[in-house]
């Protein structure tokens, strides 16, 4: 099939579905039949400690990254004409397995939130039922890595700094044995 067709035929099996895409590639594809659960994390920890009045409270609290809970199906029912492009049941499975102990990077794509670019799977759960037949019922804990640029910049030096690194060792020295031989507490009361 040409890469074109299969494109337009992904797009239209992906078209308001749940799925999960390598970040690296972004052809790799687990796309999941019917979406049961999804939700939605976001915690954060304040100090436990008091707090001085005029200080800047925003210091004292930091925030957990984004946390996605889905519980979804996978199956190999035949409900739409190109089932075949989504892969078997194994075949998504073994992804998922594969993402998660390789620690890959994904996008996560989700109907009423959009994609959530650079997550990975925290956790992964796989239940097999009488409901299910031979499909999956599957429940992911996807967690959101907050990537950042680092940026390094040249500072001018002051006058009379010459050269990197370590100062010299001193040239004078003090030497004596001040308070040595006294006990602490001697010159406290006479």
């Amino acid at each position: 099939m040409l890469s074109s067709a299969r494109s337009i035929y992904q797009s239209a099996l992906t078209s308001g579905k749940t799925f999960l895409s390598s970040a690296s590639n972004g052809q790799d594809q687990v796309i999941f039949d019917s979406t049961i659960t999804v939700s939605k994390e976001v915690s954060g920890k304040g100090t436990n400690h008091a707090i001085e009045k005029g200080a800047d409270v925003t210091d004292h609290i930091n925030y957990e990254p984004l946390t996605m809970h889905l519980t979804a199906i996978i199956s190999d029912s035949n409900y739409f004409p190109f089932f075949h492009l989504r892969g078997t049941v194994e075949d998504r499975l073994a992804m998922l397995e594969t993402w998660m102990m390789s620690k890959e990077i994904l996008n996560y794509s989700v109907y009423d939130y959009g994609t959530i670019k650079n997550v990975f799977i925290e956790s992964y759960k796989e239940d097999s039922t009488i409901d299910t037949g031979d499909g999956r019922q599957i429940e992911l804990t996807l967690k959101q890595i907050i990537i950042v640029d680092s940026k390094s910049q040249d500072i001018p030096l002051r006058n009379g700094v010459t050269k990197k690194g370590p100062s010299p060792p001193s040239s004078t020295s003090t030497t004596g044995n001040a308070g040595a031989s006294k006990p602490v507490c001697s010159s406290v009361g006479g």
